[in-house]
């Protein structure tokens, strides 16, 4: 089973497919970000369902797929490794970071930014719930995405202190 996950071919495919889901998934949060600056004063309930659509759509066909792939690709890469998850710090901090951030956004990121839809009529006291709701949406996709650039930093970097010789 090692043998063919360590296989070359299969090893390079991996890696390729997990390079473009993170760019992906980073990609759609940044998108997110920047519907989410004009969408912070929409002209009319109109607009603001347009934001909301948009959000939702790449979070169902771009995010979402992503981060998922990632995931998987990530743990591949994993397994197929001698040491698997335990033998750096780094792969096991990013693991559990990871899962957090899948956890996040699934459960309480994405249904958050879904409710950011107006009803029909646009009132003064849905508008004040319709600002909360975006800057809280604004805050939480920043750290996500945030979150998500720091890990790829984490990746490149595979910061692990020397092992010391004992002599």
């Amino acid at each position: 089973m090692r043998q063919a996950l360590n296989s070359g071919t299969t090893r390079v495919i991996c890696k390729a497919l997990h390079s473009i889901a993170v760019c992906g998934w980073i990609g759609g949060g940044l998108a997110i970000l920047i519907l989410l600056k004009p969408a912070g004063n929409p002209s009319g309930s109109e607009e603001a369902l347009a934001f909301q659509r948009s959000i939702k759509a790449l979070d169902e066909f771009l995010i979402t797929p992503s981060a998922g792939l990632a995931t998987l690709t990530g743990l591949y890469l994993c397994v197929g490794k001698p040491w698997g998850f335990q033998g750096h710090r780094w792969i096991t901090e990013k693991c559990a970071i990871t899962t957090v951030l899948l956890i996040f956004g699934a459960f309480w990121l994405a249904p958050g930014l879904q409710s950011l839809a107006p009803p029909d009529s646009w009132h003064l006291e849905f508008g004040a719930a319709y600002h909360r709701t975006w800057l809280w949406g604004a805050v939480a996709a920043t750290l996500q995405t945030s979150i998500l650039v720091l890990l790829v930093g984490l990746s490149i970097l595979k910061p692990e202190k020397p092992k010391s010789r004992h002599n």
